[in-house]
């Protein structure tokens, strides 16, 4: 058996997987094994994988385009390691992340191995969050409610998680296909089922991070969809725990601004898939969730989402502008 297997969907990525092959490359050792999934690319993404992979031991799956879901759930299936770890074809591992993560595998054999990440964009290169105390509840769903709702940095990615090859075989904790935003529920299910959590506390893991959202770059009304359905399913079963209950809302809530910018069409689709979800909005333990949660007319849903999109350009330009003073200031001062 393979120490470690590091599972790479691939669709149309080729000017960014060399990267991400390098990344791996530059770091190999003996137990590992990368498994490559052609999800129907159309340009030369495999070939480019391959090509910075070198002599890496390698499964390549080719399979008409079935989306990302059904990628991954093809990794897992073959692979051959006692922990797979999802890696993003536009991110990259950092350098030592396997020596720095292998030791806890080894010493601590956790069904799940938490880490932090670090965020990378071509202009500004690698940069995140400062290190922070991790104290993890000994109570199973406090657990949960831990690592979602009170650690500093988002945490509902797949590529968060090195998981037991076993134990996500054994307990079908796979991802749903055939539908979009399919870490929300794979991570809940993860984190419930999970008898053991070991915390890896050096970033492992580089985000490539676009200044919009890549939904906002895709506009694709069906993600809205799919994530408003996946969530309305999840505050039903997690109505008696507030603090994820809340959290799942601002999962949904979060792209209300899209609403405006996308057609009439679009819109009259997306406005269904919101009509489900709003009344549970109204048992958020947020006050803004609630009011949201009451609205019943499309056009002031519209209106709501332009407001919405307002506030978040206006703080992303305001941010802009007072990261540009510091900027400045440190320099003057220099």
């Amino acid at each position: 058996m393979k120490k470690l297997s590091v599972i790479i969907p691939l669709y149309n990525v080729e000017n960014y997987v060399g990267k991400t092959a390098t990344s791996i490359a530059s770091q190999a050792f003996d137990g590992l094994e990368v498994i490559v999934i052609d999800d129907g690319s159309t340009d030369s993404s495999l070939a480019v994988c391959m090509k910075h992979l070198g002599s890496i031991d390698t499964v390549v799956i080719q399979q008409e385009n079935l989306g990302l879901s059904s990628a991954r759930n093809a990794g897992i299936q073959a692979s051959s390691g006692q922990y797979i770890l999802f890696l993003d074809s536009d991110d990259f591992l950092l350098p030592n992340a396997f020596e720095n993560m292998l030791p806890l595998l080894e010493s601590e054999t956790p069904d799940v191995l938490f880490g932090r990440y670090l965020l990378w964009t071509p202009n500004k290169g690698l940069w995140g969050s400062n290190p922070y105390e991790f104290a993890l509840p000994e109570n199973h769903h406090k657990r949960t409610e831990y690592i979602l709702c009170e650690l500093p940095d988002p945490s509902w990615n797949a590529w968060r998680y090195i998981c037991r090859g076993n134990f996500i075989k054994e307990r079908k904790i796979f991802f749903e296909e055939g539908m979009l935003c399919e870490d929300v529920p794979w991570t809940l299910e993860l984190l419930e089922q999970a008898d053991s959590l070991s915390f890896l506390q050096e970033p492992f893991y580089a985000y490539y991070h676009r200044r919009s959202n890549s939904i906002m770059n895709t506009l694709n009304p069906q993600r809205l969809i799919d994530l408003n359905n996946i969530i309305s399913k999840r505050l039903l079963i997690y109505k008696d725990r507030p603090a994820i209950y809340r959290k799942l809302v601002w999962q949904s809530f979060f792209y209300i601004n899209e609403y405006c910018l996308f057609k009439r069409k679009d819109r009259k689709q997306i406005w269904n898939s919101y009509q489900k979800i709003l009344p549970l909005y109204r048992q958020s333990t947020s006050i803004t969730h609630r009011v949201t949660g009451q609205c019943q007319n499309p056009l002031l849903f519209h209106l709501i989402s332009i407001a919405m999109l307002m506030i978040r350009q206006t703080r992303r330009v305001w941010k802009g502008i007072t990261s540009w003073i510091r900027r400045k200031t440190s320099l003057a001062t220099v």
